[in-house]
């Protein structure tokens, strides 16, 4: 479809399928395409939605790098659900895009009507990490290739098991690969400045699920079992991967997401 304008931004949306509205969130420093795998298993039977970030995937940069929060992005994606006559969904996030749902849960309640957190966290960054942060905006505004800082991120995110796969780490590799530098520097402000959320996780009364590669080094199983204990919900640990369990074992992580979203046998 072409390309949404919200606000005066353009946003890249991918929209297949007809039923219940599954919105997908991109990781960081990913797009849309992540979720290709789910939205082929899910197309059948939900609306599945997902959404390429400023700067990422087929959306365009914005025009004032550096000054996105998670709330501006946030009311980007209400207003995305608002173009395409969406009320309510199921709202799917990994890693920066668990952030992105923790933001549309805290600002837009009444729009999420499920919440799927993957490989994500709902503390804030502690300084250490903002730091590093901080370091790649600079390294960027200086004229660093997004190329070469996405190699080194992606190589963080996988296993050792989904490294030795060539195909896959090249398909992870393009998914980050052509990033704007723009949209990079405007990702990490929003994770770097976004309030802590465990309050909100734990006050929540949506139902949630928390899906956690069991090798994840960003967020490892002992957050995903605190995230679940705030948000009172489910979780699934996907044995052998890493902090993309989505593409590193579509199989299991699709399975877990469809027994999520099944109807209650007494529906």
């Amino acid at each position: 479809m072409p390309l949404l304008d919200v606000n005066g931004q353009p946003v890249n949306v991918v929209d297949r399928g007809e039923g219940d509205v599954v919105l997908f969130l991109h990781a960081f420093p990913l797009q849309a395409a992540m979720w290709d795998y789910q939205i082929d298993a899910l197309e059948g039977s939900h609306r599945c939605i997902a959404i390429d970030m400023p700067g990422f995937g087929q959306s365009p940069p914005p025009d004032d790098a550096g000054q996105a929060s998670m709330r501006s992005w946030a009311d980007l994606v209400v207003g995305v659900l608002d173009q395409l006559g969406v009320g309510q969904a199921t709202v799917v996030g990994a890693s920066m895009g668990g952030y992105l749902a923790l933001a549309v849960l805290r600002h837009h309640r009444d729009r999420v009507r499920r919440l799927v957190l993957a490989d994500s966290t709902a503390r804030s960054d502690d300084p250490a990490v903002a730091q590093r942060r901080t370091a790649q905006q600079d390294q960027l505004r200086d004229g660093a290739e997004v190329s070469s800082l996405a190699k080194e991120t992606v190589e963080g995110l996988l296993s050792s098991g989904s490294m030795a796969r060539p195909e896959l780490v090249e398909y992870v590799h393009a998914l980050a690969g052509d990033a704007d530098p723009s949209g990079w520097v405007d990702a990490l402000e929003a994770m770097k400045d976004r309030p802590d959320s465990m309050l909100l996780a734990r006050q929540s009364d949506v139902r949630a699920l928390v899906i956690v590669g069991e090798l994840d080094r960003v967020t490892p199983i002992a957050e995903a079992m605190s995230l679940r204990s705030l948000l009172k919900g489910e979780l699934v640990i996907v044995p052998d991967v890493g902090h993309l369990p989505n593409l590193e074992d579509p199989l299991a992580f699709n399975e877990a997401l469809s027994a999520f979203l099944a109807p209650a046998p007494d529906a």
